[in-house]
């Protein structure tokens, strides 16, 4: 194993990307690698962007009926049903539409409009048929973000596993998959009111950490998690940062617990969690092992 990674960064999803590698790997080797990563990242997001307009997000928004539709797209919803109903529908995609009439649009005008489009609720608008199919009972805006980008870490990590990498770190702005082959890893919690400071340190051996907190994607008194019933970003709990075997659970968690207690989801989820409230207390799970300052 080399000492120092083979380390490559890039723009995708909105966000800054960055892959390391510390086997010993042949120039090409690694340089094919990072093709393929970015080609990858490139399709993933020019397809379940909500802020591409030739996205098939957008196409499906003006469908109705049985579509043909991608399997990563099937799995992703039927991971946000099981999110759905542990959180009483506070938890869905169907919040497209309402996000952006708020401002978070494609144009990020971040100035809300006149009218809000409620949410649909998620089972009278859409119905997964099978591993390809979904049928649109009305027109929805599907917006991923609350487990998407997790989703495609946990995709490229398993891509650099099938290649035979054995220790590598996936970060996707924070949300991370970390294969340590027998080594750790030093991982800081932002702190939500300085995001040149840290809270506190984790140290990973394997398995993923993803956080959420209100200080990013931040207009007026909305953020980008939004309460489909009320309308309202929750303002309670400023940041959550969630440990798991995979980065989509963990990225979906992230979100989940700003609506509902931790406790109510581990009957149903296998997780770590840290969750600071806007007092700046923090309440953690015995297994979140972290070093705070």
């Amino acid at each position: 194993m080399a000492s120092t990674p083979h380390t490559f960064g890039y723009e995708s999803m909105g966000t800054l990307w960055k892959i390391s590698i510390w086997d010993e790997l042949d120039p090409s080797v690694f340089a094919e690698l990072k093709r393929s990563i970015l080609k990858q990242s490139s399709t993933f997001d020019q397809t379940y962007s909500r802020f591409i307009k030739t996205s098939l997000i957008w196409s499906l928004s003006e469908k109705r009926g049985i579509v043909e539709v991608p399997t990563d797209l099937v799995g992703m919803l039927r991971l946000y049903e099981k999110f759905l109903d542990c959180t009483d529908g506070n938890v869905t995609p169907l919040v497209g539409f309402a996000l952006s009439d708020l401002g978070y649009d494609s144009e990020y005008s971040l100035k809300p409009k006149q009218e809000i489009r409620p949410v649909p609720d998620f089972h009278n608008a859409l119905s997964i048929i099978d591993d390809m199919h979904i049928e649109l009972r009305e027109s929805v805006l599907l917006d991923l973000g609350a487990l998407g980008k997790g989703y495609f870490v946990d995709r490229i990590s398993s891509f650099l596993r099938e290649k035979g990498v054995k220790r590598f770190l996936v970060d996707g702005s924070g949300d991370i998959f970390y294969q340590g082959n027998g080594e750790t890893i030093r991982a800081g919690l932002e702190d939500p009111d300085d995001a040149t400071k840290a809270i506190g340190i984790v140290e990973m051996r394997e398995g993923s950490m993803c956080a959420s907190g209100i200080n990013r994607r931040k207009w007026g008194k909305f953020h980008h998690v939004l309460d489909p019933q009320s309308l309202t970003s929750p303002q309670e709990i400023v940041a959550v940062w969630v440990l798991a075997d995979r980065a989509a659970i963990a990225d979906g968690l992230a979100t989940c617990l700003f609506f509902v207690e931790p406790e109510r989801m581990q009957k149903d989820f296998q997780f770590e969690y840290c969750i600071m409230n806007k007092h700046r207390r923090v309440k953690r799970s015995a297994g979140f092992r972290v070093e705070l300052f």
